[in-house]
């Protein structure tokens, strides 16, 4: 058994070095002016502050997936970009509550529930409106259309609000930005695995205009009780998205919009098929009132319709979701440059409508409205303090203020110290407080009206630089998280053999540290590796919280532009043995220890067209991540991109 695990570290060293080792033959990609600034795209986010501003100088750790990583990725799911990051948990296995494909968490308590982690598209909410929690194969986007994902680790809800006490991500889309351009790409791979897609766009002075489609049909994972045989859960996605911008004297307004259709199978008793149709809507209008003032305003819809055949016992369980959402803020740069000043208000409304899942009141909604202020303030050219306030209200969660201060030192250049607390909280959503119906013969789920938000509380401490010109980046984290008046589903008496309801009952701790190091030789050449260590404290001792966080995780990787137009990458990862479990299922699974690899090769004999090969989980052909029952197989794949 030990020296099986041995493989996968030994081949990831001989990877590295195989690469490093044709750093004299290969040279690097052409059309990249600026051979020794290597961090550009990394050293700038727009999620931390809600302005651009150097990652450098965040309260809070930043990392960025770059469209340069994303081409290299071979991802063939949203998530896999996610996979290998420090700080986070993926996990692919399929939730029998829903559509959900994957366990996406930041530091900690990995669930099919994670309510703590806000989860964006272009600044747009994505989560929920009835469980709160994020459904990763129902985001209308395709992985052409992004540009970059940024990944904030700790509370950031002193300028998001409720549900983003343990992280927020951010995808941000493509701009049209080419005169005329377009791309076509399509791969096929085992597990039945075909998928095409288009986009075209076309952008002038004053405005412009893309759209994309996608397709792909892949066959259900194998079960864990045979692997030779096929699982139910088969996948047939479609997604259409369309991005518009336009200038109009100051002004810049953003139209976005997005279209997904799902039917997949679950892979629960009776086999059932759910269908899915999700869309959005969401205008951004952006405006200077100055050379140091800038508002913005924007408004958004989404709506989802949930269909299960056959529902359990011939019951109707059909559902709809959708929400509005509007806000307003104002930026505004004073003092000399030294003060940055971020203010708004934010309004939603969200609602579900299910006679299955409430009973005999099926529409329920609620309404949020928060305000929020952002001060930074530079004491000292080597000094600035940071604070923010938001105070949120909802009918359906309750009163609750979120705050956030920090402190950055750098001592020296392209080296920063911070120092941060934060105040954040998680409400309860329509599902918590309103549901009333059996997931089974046997089990009865009921809401709790008297629930209030979670309130959770961090501490964290952090330092990050650069040497070597810039090419070699290193960051340390270390935090404690304190999260009381949990909300949790525990059993009680009820009318159903087994009764379960939601409460505000437990507290949980979480404790780790992070470490980040990449080294870009020079452009299209890149070595990184980076390890979490989390530890989790429960006071109810839920297995669920325990049990479910790896302690360890280490992921190392390189990309690497080689010669005769060749590009390699290669990421690996090893998590510690952790228990697989389920808010929507009472089995629990011990995953032992183990290491994923996942590789891409590419070839371009010329600019517009890439040939590629890619594989993931290639160390072995089955493995155990979740209790739904399946297993994650080796997965091969090619294809090819042509750009025009």
């Amino acid at each position: 058994m030990r020296k099986d695990r041995m493989k996968v570290p030994r081949l990831a060293a001989l990877l590295v070095l195989l690469a490093a080792s044709t750093t004299a033959a290969a040279e690097p990609p052409s059309g990249e002016a600026e051979a020794f600034r290597f961090f550009a795209e990394e050293g700038r986010s727009s999620t931390a502050l809600r302005r651009v501003a150097p990652t450098q100088g965040s309260p809070v750790p930043v990392d960025v997936v770059t469209a340069e990583e994303i081409r290299a990725s071979g991802a063939v799911n949203l998530w896999d970009l996610l996979r290998f990051r420090v700080g986070l948990d993926v996990i692919e296995g399929r939730s029998s509550a829903g559509s959900n494909r994957a366990v996406v968490s930041v530091r900690g308590i990995p669930r099919d529930n994670t309510h703590e982690l806000l989860v964006l598209l272009d600044g747009r909410s994505l989560y929920d409106p009835l469980s709160g929690v994020t459904l990763w194969e129902r985001i209308p986007v395709q992985l052409q259309d992004i540009e970059r994902i940024e990944i904030v680790r700790g509370p950031n809800a002193a300028l998001y609000g409720s549900n983003a006490g343990l992280g927020v991500i951010n995808i941000i889309t493509r701009r049209p930005s080419a005169r005329a351009a377009g791309d076509v790409s399509f791969r096929g791979g085992t597990g039945r695995l075909a998928e095409g897609s288009v986009a075209a766009e076309t952008a002038r002075e004053r405005a412009g205009l893309r759209l994309s489609a996608t397709s792909r049909t892949q066959a259900g994972a194998p079960t864990a009780a045979d692997p030779k045989t096929e699982g139910q859960d088969f996948l047939r996605d479609h997604t259409g998205g369309l991005s518009a911008w336009m200038k109009a004297g100051e002004s810049t307004i953003e139209l976005l919009a997005g279209v997904t259709r799902n039917d997949f199978g679950k892979p629960i008793a009776g086999n059932p098929q759910g269908h899915v149709f999700t869309h959005f809507q969401y205008a951004r209008l952006e405006r200077a009132t100055g050379p140091d003032s800038s508002v913005e305003f924007k408004v958004s819809r989404n709506d989802a319709i949930s269909i299960d055949t056959p529902g359990p016992a011939g019951l109707d369980t059909s559902a709809r979701f959708w929400q509005y959402d509007a806000e307003g803020l104002h930026t505004v740069v004073w003092g000399n440059g030294r003060m940055h000043t971020t203010y708004g208000a934010a309004w939603r409304y969200a609602a579900a409508s299910s006679s299955y899942l409430f009973g005999a009141s099926p529409l329920q909604t609620n309404r949020t409205v928060r305000g929020y202020l952002h001060q930074s303030i530079e004491i000292l050219p080597t000094l600035s303090i940071m604070g923010g306030l938001n105070h949120e209200t909802a009918n359906a969660g309750g009163y609750h203020k979120d705050f956030q201060t920090a402190l950055l030192w750098a001592p020296a250049p392209e080296h920063a110290l911070r120092l941060s607390y934060a105040r954040a909280n998680t409400k309860p959503q329509l599902l918590h407080r309103y549901s009333n119906f059996n997931a089974n013969a046997f089990v009865h789920v009921a809401g709790n009206r008297n629930l209030y938000p979670s309130p959770l509380t961090s501490y964290e401490a952090g330092w990050r630089g650069l040497f070597a010109e810039s090419a070699v980046q290193l960051e340390l984290t270390g935090f404690y998280t304190e999260i009381r008046d949990h909300i949790n589903l525990d059993r009680t008496s009820g009318p159903a053999p087994v009764s379960l309801t939601y409460d505000n009952t437990n507290t949980v701790i979480l404790r780790g540290l992070e470490a980040a190091l990449r080294w870009r030789f020079a452009p299209g050449r890149t070595v990184y590796a980076n390890y979490t260590q989390e530890t989790v404290a429960d006071q109810d001792a839920h297995a669920i919280y325990l049990n479910t966080t790896p302690r360890h995780k280490t992921n190392v990787g390189f990309d690497w532009a080689l010669p005769l137009h060749l590009r390699a990458s290669m990421n690996a990862g090893w998590k510690d043995a952790y228990m697989a479990d389920s808010t929507s299922g009472a089995a629990q699974e011990a995953v032992p220890a183990f290491w994923r690899l996942d590789a891409r090769v590419s070839w371009s004999p010329a600019a517009w067209l890439e040939i590629f090969v890619a594989g993931q989980n290639l160390e072995q052909p089955y493995r155990r991540e979740f209790v739904d029952g399946l297993v994650v197989p080796r997965r091969v794949q090619a294809g090819a991109v042509m750009r025009f």
